[in-house]
């Protein structure tokens, strides 16, 4: 498997961490590659996930040919049967140059974790080398044959899991005190995290005694916090900034009567699983990524609400107060994990996957390495392997400013209209009743 190494917080590094050992202990052997540069540096990750045993990934150039020459010479080496790739990009070249060379031999498989157009872009241009797409949600497949021109026969579907108590109600009376936890990523496009305050608001207006915690940490943290300050000053928000997992178990998850997911889109999210699975009730907005997962059924498993409605999130938060709704919700959500999500149904369900990965037949041929932009002036002088190979020799190092550019997640840059026109068209397949601008 080959992983970023620049991002130690999220459900993706979640899932690796979980799903590795379990392969492993099913009779497996998985070796783990991270990069290892500026931005994105194996050290870190190796003390925060050591179960994994990550080895590390070394571009000396910090060229994409480097990159390129880095992946293929690890797959040379080791001619694994499978290789995964978790967003970098740069793995399909590579496999593709180490099978013309004959040093590798097995299946390329991309993971899909997210609902961006640029993965989508990337399985248009890369697709006809890669072998097979595991998402870890029914819309991201059916995404990925649709948008991505995957053939859907190569397309498989294995969620996030997390680990199941047995069932405990929520503690506490939700119609004195409405203890309410927001879990994950402080940014807005996706995880809308400026809603907080109106809805906020909202919910003052409806009359609840109320205590939010907000477990996370991002790029929107001074805003949110400037946006909360009059919340945060009368003790009834908490920002907690990041929380490991055994601190989320015991202070968020276990002390909780509801978790509110604000999202816009999502492909889990496995902050929804564990709050389930350790009792609390979810009220969510109905994220592009909810409908075709089937998980998140209203008055069933879960309260909905449009994403974005913050007066209709209000409404059916403040239903919570009716002790044996809260009871209800509790019980239906942790079965629900229970039977789908849980650690055990997601170790299942990627093994199946696995195993169909090399029953797939043969691609027909290897496609044509990709020919990049060149690099700088070696490049274009004496082409790309030798401008790189010169580069080498002379101890030439390219300086990179963020951790995309030193490993790319995908081959092309996020563009705001084309993840609106995504996002629009995930929704038509996601929710086809629902109305959409």
């Amino acid at each position: 498997m080959l992983a970023p190494s620049a991002y130690l917080l999220g459900g993706v590094q979640d899932w690796l961490a979980s799903l590795v050992p379990g392969l492993r202990a099913g009779g497996h052997e998985v070796t783990v590659a991270v990069p290892n540069g500026d931005h994105h540096r194996h050290g870190p990750y190796d003390q925060a996930y050591p179960a994994l045993s990550a080895q590390p990934l070394a571009n000396p150039s910090g060229s994409a040919e480097g990159r390129i020459r880095a992946i293929a010479d690890l797959l040379g080496g080791l001619n694994p049967q499978l290789v995964l790739g978790v967003n970098l990009v740069d793995l399909y070249p590579a496999a593709q140059r180490a099978r013309r060379q004959g040093r590798f031999h097995g299946r390329v498989v991309m993971t899909l974790h997210a609902l961006q157009a640029e993965y989508f872009d990337d399985l248009r241009r890369h697709g006809d080398g890669i072998d097979a797409v595991i998402a870890t949600n029914r819309l991201a497949c059916r995404l990925a044959s649709e948008l991505g021109g995957m053939d859907p026969g190569r397309v498989l579907y294995a969620p996030y899991g997390v680990p199941v108590p047995p069932w405990q109600a929520p503690e506490g009376d939700p119609a004195a005190t409405l203890k309410l936890a927001w879990v994950g990523r402080l940014e807005q496009a996706q995880k809308r995290v400026h809603d907080l305050p109106p809805l906020l608001t909202a919910l003052e207006a409806l009359g609840l005694n109320l205590q939010l915690n907000i477990a996370g940490d991002g790029e929107e943290r001074p805003s949110l916090e400037r946006s909360l300050a009059p919340w945060i000053g009368r003790g009834s928000v908490r920002m907690l900034g990041h929380v490991d997992q055994p601190r989320l178990a015991k202070e968020i998850y276990g002390d909780h009567h509801a978790l509110v997911i604000t999202s816009a889109w999502e492909t889990g999210p496995i902050v929804a699983w564990q709050a389930m699975a350790s009792g609390m009730a979810v009220v969510s907005s109905r994220y592009v990524g909810s409908g075709l997962e089937g998980a998140l059924e209203h008055d069933a498993t879960a309260l909905l609400f449009p994403c974005g409605d913050v007066a209709a999130a209000a409404a059916q938060l403040a239903r919570l107060r009716q002790g044996a709704l809260l009871q209800r919700l509790s019980r239906a959500g942790h079965a629900l994990v229970a039977r789908r999500y849980s650690g055990s149904a997601s170790l299942a369900a990627w093994r199946r996957a696995l195993t169909q990965v090399m029953e797939l037949p043969w691609l027909p041929e290897i496609p044509p390495e990709p020919d990049p932009a060149p690099a700088g002036r070696l490049d274009r002088w004496l082409g790309r392997r030798r401008g790189e190979d010169l580069r080498r020799l002379l101890g030439q190092r390219f300086r990179h400013h963020s951790a995309g550019s030193e490993w790319p997640h995908s081959s092309g840059a996020s563009d705001g209209a084309a993840e609106a026109a995504l996002l629009a068209a995930a929704g038509r397949l996601d929710h086809p009743s629902a109305p959409h601008g």
